[in-house]
């Protein structure tokens, strides 16, 4: 098969669709190399340059493979590429489907033939639009309806997300399927006590301490996790670390640490890098994800995968992404978040049955059978698109 992607954010995000996009193409490369992939990228080669620092080690990992390969617009012909630019390429390069890693089917290739497909992360927008107040939601609502629509099938990342779809688009349940996220490879190596020992002399971080990994956005909710260890009796309290880019929300969080006498026990590395993040994770005596709304939520599998017990939000998909291991939270109720930080902490047991559920619940995101999933997925969607014009 010839399979060719919108890129955007397999170039342009650090996290998130970012994961999502070069996790999928990576894999797909990886367990299927005789099919060839096609990453439309957004900007022309000197933008996506300039772009791809930021994380190009994860971007050059996956355009290695020799059946990747990276279709731009030229540097002066950003126009004619979204005019017809984009669907002369589908036809150079014989592409037998066009897959929108996250949320898109641009205008320039709506009116190919090739099938389409498209993946849904979320309609966190439709629930809490207070979070995105500088966005233009309608234009954003339309482009999505828009990509659904266009698209022959629709992937989404959970159960939580397919009912969304369901619910506020009114789209068949039979056009969508649900297919998960696979989990980096990396997180599946133990890793070994002296690598964790390295590993935390460099980021100096404790010998015990709590983690959060993900973006400081009001959504994720981090606020009520600095609530919860004030209410943990100071001769059990241990550090949280925090991995994720900073918001203006930030200001929020740490100001109330502050105002608490809690700033003491919140450790802030500047930047950790995605090999160096299994450790951190299996160092952890806990990870702690109370958002208060996903459409999946990785750093929960990621952090399962690596064998680290997790606490994490009651709602939406987060307890598709901990599976049967993991301790569900009301995530504006710091009180009992405080309370199983401190059952889990105490009682080996507990933790333990956490570890084991956590691990073997993770096999079931296991890359190369993600890859078979998608596979299969496109080989149908072809079939069908192919059944139909006879």
């Amino acid at each position: 098969m010839q399979i060719a992607f919108e890129a955007k954010r397999f170039f342009e995000s650090g996290t998130g669709f970012g994961t999502y996009s070069r996790t999928l193409v990576g894999d797909l490369a990886k367990y299927f190399p005789e099919n060839r992939y096609f990453l439309f990228a957004p900007e022309s080669e000197r933008n996506m340059a300039m772009v791809s620092r930021a994380h190009s080690t994860e971007i050059d990992r996956v355009v290695s493979y020799a059946s990747v390969r990276v279709v731009a617009p030229p540097s002066k012909g950003k126009f004619y590429w979204k005019l017809i630019g984009a669907r002369k390429a589908l036809r150079e390069h014989q592409i037998d489907l066009y897959h929108g890693l996250a949320h898109q089917i641009p205008k320039s290739v709506r009116l190919s033939t090739v099938p389409k497909v498209v993946t849904i992360h979320d309609l966190i927008y439709l629930h809490h639009p207070e979070f995105s107040p500088e966005d233009d939601l309608d234009q954003y609502d339309r482009e999505l309806r828009a990509a659904c629509s266009i698209s022959d099938r629709i992937i989404a990342v959970s159960e939580s997300t397919k009912r969304d779809l369901i619910r506020f688009f009114s789209i068949s349940p039979e056009k969508i399927s649900v297919v998960y996220s696979g989990c980096d490879v990396r997180f599946r190596t133990k890793v070994s006590e002296k690598e964790k020992i390295r590993i935390r002399k460099k980021y100096r971080l404790p010998d015990k301490y709590l983690l959060y990994v993900g973006s400081m956005a009001a959504r994720k909710n981090l606020l009520v996790i600095i609530k919860a260890i004030r209410e943990i009796p100071l001769e059990d309290r241990i550090p949280l670390v925090i991995i994720g880019n900073k918001t203006d929300y930030s200001k929020t969080v740490f100001e109330y640490a502050e105002q608490e006498g809690l700033r003491q026990y919140l450790i802030t590395p500047a930047y950790v890098s995605t090999n160096d993040l299994p450790a951190v994770y299996q160092g952890a005596q806990l990870f702690l994800y109370i958002s208060l709304y996903e459409g999946f939520g990785m750093p929960i599998l990621e952090a399962i995968t690596s064998g680290t017990p997790v606490i994490t939000s009651n709602m939406s998909a987060m307890p598709e992404a901990g599976g049967p291991g993991a301790t569900l939270v009301d995530p504006e109720n710091p009180l009992e978040i405080a309370s199983k930080i401190s059952e889990l902490l105490s009682d080996d047991d507990t933790r333990k049955n956490a570890i084991v559920e956590g691990s073997n619940y993770a096999l079931k995101f296991k890359n190369s059978r993600i890859a078979q999933t998608i596979i299969s997925f496109y080989q149908d969607v072809i079939d069908g698109k192919r059944i139909k014009s006879l």
